[in-house]
């Protein structure tokens, strides 16, 4: 089991992309979703311009080919230059959309005061559970990728240019493309952070990448019913058992058995959200023979009992998509 893979797919990231920027300098625009954040992201398909992070010093200047991933939905601002007036991302959205003939064309954002041009495609990633936040936490507030790295990203050109492509066809279709693209834009970028950072990842990724406690994660992964044990788990990996629970705290951030039982609670929470299963059903399917015992825990871990979330949950949903 590919652990990244798990995670991701089980957190049902959803991509938005806002569309191709054309930008005439001076241009500025801020983003700031709030309490409700999100990862975002830019793409640079030509010319120059300033990120401006929260909680980082420094501008941070981008060139054409240039992919920044922003894992922690901080604030920020990018800009032709430092100083550039900016303006929330949110009425340009909608100053375009009210905008006669942008439609026909596709979603091409045009702003700025008709100086030198820049291109950017910019969007945000939203997960639908919160069993996304150990990856998130796990990585770093900004990750830059540049177009002209060479071999570690010899990715990023091609898909760099289809994203920007799509991102202004009036195609039928073209809107599922531009978002599928994103999340590979968002996979790979987690896996260049992995291959450039290494150990210098933190808790979670290192994990990943550490050959035993990594091995540890997939075996859990694989068998979320498993009655895994610190001594089982050792097993698994040819660790003894105080080393094998030293370096998984050390590594992961919590004890193995803390682990199981918080990802087998995600299991189930999708498993609840998607679905007819019963609940007896989903405690098997997540390794607790009985509902009772199943349904403190989980309780414990949601503040909810098992009825009570897939009932709201299933509300949430159907007032997501209009129903």
């Amino acid at each position: 089991m590919d652990v990244l893979t798990d995670v991701l797919a089980s957190v049902r990231m959803r991509s938005n992309v806002y569309g191709r920027m054309e930008l005439t300098a001076p241009w500025g625009l801020r983003v700031d979703f709030g309490e409700r954040a999100h990862p975002s992201f830019y793409v640079v398909s030509r010319g120059t311009c300033w990120l401006e992070l929260d909680g980082v010093t420094e501008p941070i200047p981008l060139a054409g080919g240039d992919f920044v991933l922003l894992p922690k939905g901080r604030p920020n601002v990018i800009r032709d230059r430092p100083g550039s007036p900016a303006i929330p991302i949110e009425e340009l959205l909608a100053e375009c959309a009210a905008t006669p003939g942008e439609v026909g064309i596709g979603p091409v954002l045009r702003h700025g005061g008709g100086g030198g041009p820049t291109s950017l495609v910019g969007g945000c990633f939203t997960f639908e559970s919160e069993g996304g936040m150990p990856l998130i936490d796990a990585l770093p507030p900004l990750i830059h990728i540049k177009g002209d790295e060479g071999s570690p990203v010899r990715w990023l050109e091609s898909m760099l240019q289809f994203l920007a492509a799509e991102a202004a066809s009036p195609v039928p279709g073209a809107e599922t493309i531009r978002n599928r693209l994103a999340d590979i834009l968002f996979v790979q970028a987690i896996r260049a952070h992995i291959a450039t950072a290494g150990a210098g990842s933190a808790g979670w990724l290192r994990a990943l990448g550490d050959e035993q406690i990594g091995g540890a994660l997939r075996l859990i992964h694989e068998r979320p019913a498993h009655p895994w044990t610190v001594v089982s788990l050792a097993d698994g990996v040819a660790m003894s058992r105080s080393a094998f629970a030293d370096r998984f705290r050390d590594l992961v951030g919590v004890p193995p058995h803390s682990y199981v039982t918080r990802w087998r609670m995600h299991k189930a929470s999708g498993l609840l959200r998607h679905g007819d299963a019963t609940i007896a059903s989903v405690a098997r399917a997540v390794g607790y023979e009985n509902e009772s015992s199943f349904g403190k825990v989980f309780k414990r871990y949601t503040g909810q009992a098992p009825g009570e979330f897939r009932a709201r949950s299933n509300g949430d949903i159907v007032e997501r998509h209009g129903g």
